[in-house]
């Protein structure tokens, strides 16, 4: 009896197996770098209670690295496991969640290093269906507005040939919408939120029109900060000459400024497996970042940023150099 329930329980696994996809991906790298002493660590920290006594254990208090004021290196790995099948009907259900160790630089955005540790607990569930998806992940997916923002259920498809996308968080009543579509060659995106990074509402039009290589932009933000300092407009171009292209943007900021109190300017190559750029704005702050592709998946780089620091001070905190390898498989 138990060797035939042994061989029922096999078949059943197996069946699954069959009919379900299961895919592994993920990145690794490790890099040199020098941040000038921004980046923080996780580490415990004990509280103490008013009365003077230890009240608890902080898990993910953050501590700056008062000994890494020069060059250090760093390590990260990220494996993504997804689990996908489709039943008869044609609903499409799938099963992902990732682990990690180590700290991510990242170079080409907001120059920190990103902890790669998650609870595998975690799981991201999502229904397709007829071009729509709907996905779960508690406090696992990005609001459309302000990425820091987390949400735990999203709603993304296409309606007469615009993209629609929505996101909840129904214990924090918080939630944020994108909405996309191309008109007379014009393409539109409006995207919008109830819980800005000021926790209020806000909202940004962004239109963008190609003309062979040269493409126009503009967009229009309204945030909810009381004194309009982040509500942003912004003209701007691009254009490719082979394998350069220029870009340059005009930013008004808030409501009192003027066109030209910031602006931004690049110019970006790209051949073959080399890419590099260059970016520069109003207040000098540059950007450098050259890539090499290795092949395999194997990518070299090297990232300067020379920032000056908040409000005229003299501190270098915002400066960075990284240099290393990242592989994704």
């Amino acid at each position: 009896m138990k060797r035939i329930l042994l061989t029922t329980t096999s078949l059943i696994l197996a069946a699954g197996v069959a009919h379900s996809e299961i895919t592994f991906s993920g990145t690794a790298g490790v890099a040199l770098i020098d941040d000038n002493g921004a980046s923080v660590v996780k580490t415990a920290v004990t509280a103490v209670a008013a009365s003077g006594t230890t009240a608890a254990t902080d898990p993910v208090a953050a501590v700056a690295r008062t000994t890494r004021d020069g060059m250090f290196f760093e390590s990260y790995y990220d494996l993504d496991i997804k689990a996908t099948a489709e039943t008869d009907n044609g609903i499409t259900v799938s099963v992902g969640f990732d682990m990690g160790a180590g700290n991510k630089i990242d170079y080409n955005d907001d120059d920190k290093l990103e902890a790669q540790g998650v609870d595998v607990g975690d799981a991201d569930v999502s229904v397709s269906y007829a071009g729509w998806t709907l996905a779960v992940d508690q406090n696992g997916i990005d609001n459309l507005f302000d990425d820091s923002q987390q949400e735990d259920v999203s709603l993304s498809g296409t309606v007469g040939g615009m993209t629609v996308a929505f996101t909840t968080d129904q214990e924090n009543s918080t939630n944020s919408y994108k909405i996309g579509g191309t008109f007379a060659g014009v393409a539109v995106t409006a995207t919008g939120t109830d819980n800005d990074d000021n926790s209020g509402s806000a909202s940004k039009i962004a239109v963008s029109y190609a003309m062979g290589d040269l493409t126009l932009k503009g967009s229009v933000e309204d945030e909810s900060l009381s004194t309009g300092a982040e509500d942003d407009t912004t003209v701007g171009l691009s254009y490719k000459m082979d394998a350069l292209t220029f870009g340059y943007t005009s930013i008004k900021p808030g409501t009192s400024g003027s066109f030209g109190d910031e602006w931004d300017f690049s110019v970006a190559y790209a051949a073959g497996g080399v890419s590099a750029s260059f970016a520069v704005d109003e207040a000098d702050a540059t950007t450098v970042i050259a890539e090499y592709a290795l092949g395999n998946g194997a990518t070299a780089f090297a990232a300067m940023h020379d920032k000056p620091a908040p409000s005229g001070g003299t501190n270098t905190d915002n400066d960075l150099v990284a240099l290393g390898l990242t592989f994704a498989f």
